[in-house]
Order: structure tokens, then C-alpha cells, then sequence
């Protein structure tokens, strides 16, 4: 076993996610692998290229008296997704060139990948503090789906979050199709998708940054290695109380008068469209990507049954009603906390 005195002293370890402009994050003080101290918190993040000031300070802030900080990130970009394949020579069958991307290995028979582009990006933004660990949801999903009992017949497995989710398609542990799909339109990847760049523009980026430092997944570890997450306490919800009562006359005109419960009443509807045009957005994504999986013979294609999904968001009954009937599945549905579960894996993943 290696020897790392970082792990007797005092660390911090920070998880972030950052979408629709916020930015959530858990922060645990580690010392000799037990936790001495938990924080959480949310902040406004408008800016999509840099990390705002007031995260910056906090987690300063936090680490005054640690000996070092490490930061694992979320990746919610579109330029990632899934293999059948290990060998970099077959990722050009799948239109992905193996220049562009960082591939990881998974058990010898599948892979994850993401483009240097986004590594790149996701780097400088973090630049200020500095970027340890960056998890795909591939990622996460797999630790997920390895906790399961595997498999015999094709399974779609879906990793949901609020402005994105994936999708692998298992038979026992092995990947015969993935994809990932962005259901929200704040995000840089429009810009990303209308760049074009050379095999050689790709290897400048990536000399220039040096990403090879930045961990995805030590391709040593075994996924089975991890212990199963215990379940976590929900996050505190801060209720902001509204006083709209006073004494005084007025004398001006204060307009129409809109109470309490219908304000709350009306952010609950608007809510509850958005969430049903997310939701068809998904269950559009998701049937084009089955039929693509059963139609494209690259894939090792077979019916599937049954669909698991490891819900970091929120998901109707009506799509779940919908993808029942209209693609003949199951539906399974498992909340998972994507903080906790980068928590888990980076502290593992560090020796802390």
C-alpha cells in the first residue's frame, strides 16, 4: 500500500455541479479517512466561463486550515459518451475520433471518453482554485449499475439530472450502446458543435494544458472495489418567510394584490410545465436512441425489457406512463444523489 501523509492531516474535499446557472456544492473536512466537519451550500452562477467569486471564497474560506484542497466536477458537457469498444483503433467505426477524446477503459471490454475540449474548458474555469477529479456520468451510472444484480438480458440504465442525462444499455456488465443528451439550452455547447478542429489543433490544446494530469477515473481501480453509499439525509431546505403585512395607510396605488399561496400556486404550474416539456424532450432522446441501438449494426442489438433510472432530478409519472406503453418497458426508478456519490468515489479514488 502506498504510503500518503496527506491523509493525516486535515483535507478538504469540495463536489461541485453547476447547472441552470446555479452552483451546488458538498464540502467534507477528511482527516486519517474520517470526516471532521460537513458543509453544504448553493450559489448563483450566471456566468457560464467563470466560477463565481462568492464559491471561490467560500470554499477559501473552508480550507484555512487544511492542508490541501481537492475539487471534483460534474461533467454535464455534451462532448462525452460511451463505446462497445476498448480498442482505439474501432472508435472511428462510431464516427469518434480517438485524437480528439480521452479515453477511459472500463473491465477490458468498453469505454468512456470526453473531448479535451471540454476537459480543457472545465479546467481553465477552475483554474483560481484548481480541478482534481472530473466525473462523467458514465461514470457515476456504472458505480450504480455495479451495485445492481447484473443482468442477463439487455438493460437501458439512465443517469438523470436536471439539464442533462445519459443512457448505456448493459447485458450483464459489458456497454452495447450509450448516449447523452442535454435537455436544458443553458450551456456553451451549441458553440461547441459549430467549431470545427483539426487532429492537430486537438494535440495543441492538449500539450498546452496538459489534461493528461486531470483525473476522469484511475483505470487501476476496480468498479467493484467500491462499497455500496449508505443513504444520506436530503439537503436542508431554507424556507424564506414572506411578511407582507403593515399597519400604515398608503398612499399610493399598490396594484393587485397577489397572496401568498396563489404566488406559490403559480411557480408549482410553471414548474410543472417545464418539468412535462422536459420530460417529452427525454422520452423523444430516449426513443430515437433505442431505435438507433436496434437498427445500427455496429451494436450488438437485442429487445430490451426494462429501463432503470438513477434519478438525480425529477421525473413524472406521465413519462414513465408514456414509455411503458409506447416502447414496451418497465420502468424502474432509484434516487441517487450525485454529491454524495462523487464524494464517495474521490475520496476513494485520493486515499483519503
Amino acid at each position: 500500500m502506498n504510503f500518503l501523509p496527506q491523509r493525516y492531516f486535515s483535507n478538504l474535499f469540495v463536489a461541485i455541479i453547476i447547472e441552470d446557472g446555479e452552483c451546488r456544492l458538498l464540502a467534507k473536512i477528511i482527516k486519517n479517512k474520517k470526516v471532521q466537519k460537513t458543509y453544504e451550500a448553493a450559489f448563483d452562477n450566471p456566468q457560464q466561463d467563470i466560477l463565481d467569486p462568492k464559491v471561490v471564497e467560500y470554499i477559501q474560506d473552508k480550507a484555512k486550515m487544511c492542508l490541501d484542497i481537492y475539487v471534483a466536477y460534474f461533467l454535464g458537457s455534451i462532448g462525452q459518451g460511451v463505446l462497445p469498444t476498448a480498442e482505439p483503433e474501432k472508435f472511428k467505426k462510431f464516427f469518434v475520433d480517438i485524437k480528439s477524446v480521452k479515453q477511459i477503459k472500463i473491465a477490458n471490454s468498453w469505454s468512456a471518453y470526453a473531448s479535451y475540449l471540454e476537459i480543457n474548458s472545465t479546467k481553465k474555469f477552475f483554474e483560481e482554485i484548481g480541478l482534481d477529479l472530473l466525473y462523467s456520468p458514465f461514470i457515476l451510472l456504472n458505480h450504480c449499475v455495479q451495485k445492481e444484480n447484473l443482468r442477463t438480458k439487455p438493460t437501458l440504465y439512465m443517469y438523470n439530472h436536471k439539464d442533462s442525462f445519459a443512457i448505456a444499455v448493459y447485458k450483464e456488465s459489458k456497454v452495447l450502446f450509450g448516449a447523452f443528451f442535454r435537455t436544458s439550452d443553458n450551456s456553451s455547447d451549441d458553440d461547441m458543435e459549430k467549431k470545427e478542429f483539426s487532429g492537430q489543433d486537438w494535440n495543441e490544446v492538449e500539450e498546452e494544458l496538459g489534461v493528461e494530469s486531470l483525473i476522469l477515473l484511475d483505470e487501476n481501480d476496480s468498479l467493484e472495489d467500491y462499497q455500496s453509499l449508505d443513504d444520506l439525509d436530503d439537503l436542508d431546505n431554507l424556507d424564506a418567510m414572506i411578511d407582507g403585512s403593515s399597519d400604515e395607510e398608503q398612499d399610493f396605488d399598490e396594484g393587485p394584490q397577489i397572496s401568498y399561496e396563489e404566488d406559490m400556486d403559480a411557480i408549482d404550474s410553471e414548474k410543472s410545465i417545464e418539468l412535462f416539456g422536459r420530460n417529452m424532450l427525454m422520452y423523444k432522446y430516449l426513443k430515437s436512441s433505442i431505435e438507433e441501438f436496434y437498427s445500427n449494426k455496429h451494436y450488438e442489438s437485442d429487445f430490451i425489457e426494462n429501463i432503470v433510472i438513477f434519478d438525480n432530478y425529477e421525473m413524472s409519472q406521465t413519462v414513465f406512463d408514456i414509455l411503458e406503453s409506447e416502447l414496451f418497458v418497465s420502468i424502474e426508478l432509484q434516487k441517487v444523489k450525485t454529491l454524495e456519490l462523487m464524494t464517495e468515489l474521490g475520496l476513494k479514488d485520493l486515499g483519503l
